[in-house]
């Protein structure tokens, strides 16, 4: 494995992003480098370009490759495959805390889940009940949708739904890596974040008959629509936090100002693109 370094900082914390080029990926990594913290990124050869991280070139598929990074890092920020990255911090023995692909819904409390989101996110139960037996000191964070990337549009109006942008859940991702309060505990959105959706004329009914004749991933996604927005009483958002096992954003850092809803939308309609008129040449 070649390590390509790109930059050096003075802070105490070396943070790994394994697979940071993705969707939540890249936005960690610049949480991490705009903390300060010493950052490397764990990717395959090709996806490598100048960045102000140090990459790692390898596969999670190498378990050796995969040690060696380890090594090089304090807090592995996970966003790919799991179970042999927990595996390969046992044996590099010197990781202070894991934080797991999760950045979704609370999967242990996920009661009215249909297929095939069930089996799919089932492997999410399994790291975590792999690094307690392990005894791999952890912060899972459960962001839920990402609203940077979706805002659903079926829903039931009486059912919350969480939307935290992939920038502002690394930021916090971030704070957590050093702070004592989330060690091994499961970092939950700030409730501020929530929408309350408006009827549409898509009823549930459809919206089922969807999840059961729709293809992979489109049957997957809807499932989690489902489950996350359509489910009243007892839905994923309707949990509240377990003191015993949980903690909420906001109440830890109350300085990080998260965007809603609204803020998106804003955005999205100050991003509109104006009609091109042709203009007329000059005789």
């Amino acid at each position: 494995m070649d390590m390509l370094v790109l930059s050096n900082s003075s802070a105490t914390t070396r943070i790994l992003v394994i697979g940071g080029t993705g969707i939540i990926g890249q936005h960690l990594v610049a949480a991490s480098l705009n903390a300060a913290h010493p950052t490397a990124v764990l990717v395959r050869p090709a996806t490598v370009a100048a960045d102000a991280a140090k990459a790692s070139l390898g596969d999670i598929d190498d378990g050796q490759g995969s040690v060696a990074a380890m090594k090089q890092a304090d807090v592995p920020e996970e966003v790919l495959s799991q179970l042999k990255i927990v595996a390969a911090i046992q044996e590099a023995g010197n990781i202070k805390r894991f934080m797991p692909s999760e950045y979704g819904c609370d999967v242990e409390v996920a009661e009215h889940m249909l297929e095939p989101a069930r089996s799919i996110l089932g492997a999410k139960v399994r790291v975590r009940e792999a690094l307690t037996a392990a005894g791999v000191p952890r912060t899972i964070v459960c962001s839920y949708w990402c609203q940077g990337f979706l805002l659903p549009r079926a829903g039931n109006p009486e059912a919350d739904g969480f939307f935290v942008h992939e920038k502002d859940m690394s930021r916090v991702a971030i704070k957590a890596v050093q702070d004592p309060r989330t060690l091994n505990r499961i970092l939950h959105p700030p409730r501020a974040v929530r929408l309350w959706e408006e009827k549409t004329s898509r009823a549930l009914e459809e919206l089922l008959r969807r999840i059961q004749d729709s293809p992979m991933p489109l049957s997957f996604q809807l499932a989690m629509v489902h489950a996350t927005m359509a489910v009243g009483g007892g839905g994923v958002c309707e949990q509240t936090v377990n003191a015993s096992a949980g903690v909420e954003a906001t109440e830890l850092y109350p300085d990080v100002h998260f965007a809603t809803v609204q803020d998106h939308l804003n955005a999205l309609g100050r991003c509109r693109v104006d009609p091109i008129v042709p203009t007329t040449p000059s005789p």
